[in-house]
């Protein structure tokens, strides 16, 4: 896991990450290509640029922040457009042919100082041990710590900022629909000022991927479960859901959307059944209630809502992110036991901003 601080505009942060990921990047290419190849219906290189392209060019229509950020990171890992675009959007292009791998775990637990949020960042392998740790201040928004993918927009993978914003998402998995990149709303609503500002960056329609946030801010004390999806696939945009004084829990299969076909998650595939069903077997005794004991349950290796390369083929867990917004506080855990440094502390209030 990289770890950097940078502050200045989009395109010269980006060119930071750039550079600090500039030896990883020809390689995640070529095993993001491979992947894709193997485990999608996907078929070509070509139709993956093509896909690609056609995100980064509705991204420099939407929010020209997020296309100079990608620009900055591809001049500063020596990278063509061409290769970021692809990276960036992996994502997108998977959820048009992938079969549904096992993803992310999210847990939320209320307590006597707020909810105790943790999230296992789970996906493909090719990403283990390359997370980047990022504490910025892009030029005009919040300073904001978060988890994210060499080659990637900032904080998709868990961020807490100083106006005490925090998100971590669970992909769900039907069928992408022409739509907004869901990386590109997850970045712009990780940079919000307040919850109602991030509810309505990541529900923005039209959506293309059907996704589920948790959305919380600390200094209103509120945590809500957000499901978006788009009118080709939901009988709803949104399903919103304030989590109150009562644990919750969510994978990667919808609990709230009316689906206007069986969800993919849960046709001919189990792991996101089995994930959801071991986090509500906690006896409500054993529940995490500091972020260290959040820390310590999610990253101990179950095989189920842990899980080592040497367990899966296609997702694996390669982070532990733990946020409790009305603190200001967010823990990461490097999965990887190899790691130099593998737990990571940060205070990030408004009057540190």
């Amino acid at each position: 896991m990289k770890f950097l601080q940078c502050q200045g505009s989009f395109e010269g942060i980006g060119r930071q990450v750039g550079e600090a990921c500039r030896s990883d990047i020809p390689d995640l290419l070529d095993r993001v290509v491979a992947y894709l190849l193997r485990n999608t219906t996907v078929g070509s290189y070509k139709t993956m640029r093509a896909i690609a392209l056609d995100y980064a060019d509705r991204t420099d229509a939407e929010w020209p922040s997020a296309s100079a950020f990608l620009g900055g990171l591809a001049e500063g890992a020596c990278a063509s457009h061409e290769a970021i675009a692809l990276i960036a959007y992996s994502e997108e292009i998977a959820s048009e042919f992938i079969p549904v791998p096992s993803k992310c775990s999210t847990l939320v637990v209320p307590t006597t100082r707020g909810a105790v949020i943790g999230h296992n960042e789970d996906y493909e392998p090719h990403y283990f041990g390359k997370m980047v740790l990022l504490d910025a201040a892009f030029d005009g928004y919040p300073r904001t710590v978060g988890l994210t993918y060499p080659g990637q927009l900032p904080n998709l993978a868990g961020s807490l900022n100083a106006k005490g914003v925090a998100i971590a998402n669970n992909s769900l998995w039907p069928d992408a629909q022409p739509g907004r990149s869901k990386q590109v709303q997850h970045f712009r609503a990780s940079l919000a000022d307040d919850l109602g500002e991030a509810v309505e960056h990541l529900a923005k329609p039209p959506v293309a991927l059907t996704t589920h946030y948790t959305v919380a801010h600390g200094p209103e004390g509120q945590v809500v479960s957000l499901e978006v999806s788009n009118p080709a696939t939901s009988e709803e945009n949104v399903s919103f859901m304030t989590i109150g004084h009562e644990p919750f829990c969510h994978t990667n299969h919808v609990l709230s959307l009316r689906l206007k076909a069986p969800d993919p998650a849960v046709v001919g595939a189990n792991h996101s059944l089995d994930r959801l069903a071991a986090l509500k077997a906690l006896p409500r005794g054993k529940l995490p209630r500091t972020p260290e004991a959040m820390l310590d349950l999610l990253s101990t290796n179950d095989g189920v809502v842990h899980r080592t390369p040497a367990q899966n083929p296609t997702s694996v867990t390669l982070a532990t992110v733990v946020i409790r917004p009305q603190t200001g506080e967010i823990w990461i855990r490097d999965a990887d036991p190899s790691a130099e440094r593998r737990d990571w502390h940060f205070v990030v209030r408004p009057s540190l901003n």
